[in-house]
């Protein structure tokens, strides 16, 4: 009985002896599972991360900012002004600072509307070598350097014979007086490169524009009179060489293609058609409701009209009418100025019965703006930024802005 009793408790030893080892066994098997998947989830953390890492810099690397994206400043943070004074603005009349003995001229006039202009150039010539020159100061008022892009002539030279001189001797003379601009060393007529040059702000430099009757000019046989175009110098917030002789550019497309793009300085618009030689621009953006007028994102808005539903005569004629000024006085031949009609924006998508402008391309309805065209006698269509294309009663503000056309000839191109 002992040896039985003894036996069957060594054996159960054993058994739970050997239960235990398993279950150690398993249990260190499992253990060592765990720490190698723990430690293959860390590796795999550490590459994920190092992926991610690599990715983020080969991302940072090709990710650019333009060095010629425009600034769209406004009018009182953007000013470059004419000055008879090199450290303040002064806006005397300009006595010629030069000039031959002898000839007869008039003083100039200093403009600063819209770019600094110097008008009013006039001389009364007698022979070949006259000249006569007039010195102005081009001061930076702005917050921004400014970059010198173009020098425009604005109107035309003229040639007039005194009593008793020879009309045709003096037009054949007059092909030979010319106007040019000198600024620092640089001596510009109508086709010189202008790169980089800039105007720090509250900066002043000398502007020298000279009328010359050429030394081998064709001699007459008595006085004239010659009347100069105004002198107009085109600053930007970016250095454009691209502007030299060019106040209205195409810089995408063309002017058959619409949606293409053209630029007036920094203003920009989109071609949208062509009618009768004309190419018609929308602007790119509403245009701020001031005096001095330029396209903005933050142009603010207004009601149509205070009187009717009738364009002429409105609120919005008078913005539209200061942003034709405004591009005058860069140079830019504006033939009309005006508001898009209905029949424009249906012709270009816009749906009447759906009041939806959607189908139209989408710079159509990147702001919200009156048209120019009325139904009965206070209604007028607009565009909103949402394509809801609907009318409005004309005397109320409902947060629609100006966004002008302009027509310039296909020749001005």
């Amino acid at each position: 009985m002992f040896t039985y009793k003894c036996n069957i408790k060594i054996r159960s030893l054993i058994k739970i002896y050997l239960m235990c080892y398993t279950f150690n066994v398993r249990v260190d098997d499992y253990m060592e599972k765990q720490r190698q998947i723990k430690i293959l989830s860390i590796v795999a953390l550490v590459l994920a991360v190092s992926a991610m890492t690599l990715g983020f810099a080969a991302f940072s690397t090709t990710l650019s900012i333009s060095s010629s994206a425009s600034i769209t400043p406004s009018s009182a943070d953007f000013a470059v002004k004419f000055s008879t004074s090199q450290t303040s603005l002064v806006t005397d009349a300009v006595a010629p600072s030069s000039k031959t003995t002898g000839i007869t001229t008039t003083n100039g006039t200093i403009v600063n509307s819209v770019s600094p202009t110097l008008s009013n150039l006039s001389a009364s010539f007698t022979s070949p070598g006259q000249y006569v020159e007039y010195t102005v100061y081009a001061r930076n008022e702005g917050e921004y350097t400014a970059y010198l892009n173009n020098i425009n002539y604005l109107g035309d030279k003229t040639c007039i014979a005194s009593s008793g001189t020879t009309e045709s001797l003096v037009q054949s003379a007059c092909n030979s007086i010319n106007i040019t601009v000198t600024i620092g060393s640089t001596t510009y007529d109508d086709t010189t490169p202008i790169s980089s040059h800039a105007l720090a702000k509250g900066a002043g430099e000398a502007v020298k524009v000279r009328l010359e009757y050429a030394e081998n000019g064709t001699p007459v046989d008595g006085s004239f009179n010659i009347t100069f175009p105004s002198v107009s110098l085109v600053y930007s917030t970016v250095d454009d060489s691209t502007m030299v002789g060019k106040v209205v550019r195409v810089v995408s497309g063309d002017t058959n293609t619409p949606g293409s793009i053209v630029v007036i300085g920094n203003e920009q618009f989109y071609v949208f058609g062509k009618e009768n030689g004309n190419v018609k621009l929308l602007s790119m953006m509403n245009i701020t409701l001031d005096n001095n007028p330029i396209q903005s994102s933050s142009a603010g808005t207004t009601a149509f009209s205070n009187s009717s539903s009738t364009y002429s005569g409105s609120i919005v004629e008078e913005y539209v009418n200061n942003y034709k000024a405004y591009l005058t006085g860069m140079g830019a031949n504006i033939l009309f100025a005006r508001l898009i009609t209905k029949a424009e924006l249906e012709k270009l998508g816009c749906n009447e019965d759906d009041y939806t402008c959607s189908n139209a391309p989408s710079w159509i309805y990147s702001t919200s703006y009156w048209s120019g065209s009325a139904i009965g006698t206070v209604d007028v269509w607009s565009v909103r930024s949402s394509a809801y294309f609907d009318t409005y009663y004309y005397d109320t503000d409902y947060g629609l802005g100006v966004r002008p056309v302009i027509e310039i000839s296909e020749s001005e191109f």
